[in-house]
């Protein structure tokens, strides 16, 4: 019976459904993007956002402080279950990104990193690691980033974090070396 087979793997600590829909649709974009360049994601199942924003995060650092926080034990599931898909360690890390915060530069991690936004919008310019950004707008690379997209990084583009008019937080992916 479905029914039987969903409880027993809530019970066991399994993901919930949005959140294993979550990371089967971004196994999915990074597989068929991880060579060929960045992507950006809207997940498909429509409770994803609102059980990514449930999940207990750490407290926000001081209020100028940018740099990423490791995402704790309520996100480590997620990421296991993601590095599991892609045979790879996958790290979870929380951005809180104030009000008029300055750019945020993200660099290249091992075999890339996605960028989800929970809560807020920022602007994100791509470039390739070594490259000079493009002079003046519109970047060929950028885009604004609202709640609920995930961008997907590959691992040889480096994103800038800019524009924040509103508290914004992220939930960010670094992907490790293939096992």
């Amino acid at each position: 019976m479905p029914g039987q087979g969903e409880g027993k793997e809530e019970r066991q600590g399994a993901l919930s459904r949005p959140i294993q829909s979550y990371v089967e649709e971004l196994a999915l974009c990074i597989e068929a993007n991880g060579t060929k360049g960045p992507a950006l994601l809207w997940p498909e199942e429509p409770t994803t956002l609102p059980a990514l924003v449930q999940l207990p995060r750490p407290s926000r650092p001081e209020p100028d402080a940018a740099a990423p926080v490791p995402g704790g034990p309520h996100t480590e599931p997620l990421a296991a279950e993601l590095g599991r898909r892609l045979r790879m360690r996958v790290r979870p890390f929380y951005r809180f990104l104030p009000v008029d915060a300055p750019a945020t530069k993200g660099e290249p991690s091992g075999s890339g990193s996605t960028v989800t936004v929970l809560e807020g919008a920022c602007r994100c310019d791509l470039t390739r690691a070594g490259e000079a950004p493009a002079p003046g707008p519109p970047h060929p690379l950028g885009m604004r980033l609202r709640s609920g997209g995930t961008l997907f990084v590959p691992p040889d583009h480096t994103y800038l974090l800019s524009e924040i008019h509103a508290p914004t937080t992220l939930l960010e992916l670094h992907l490790g070396e293939a096992d």
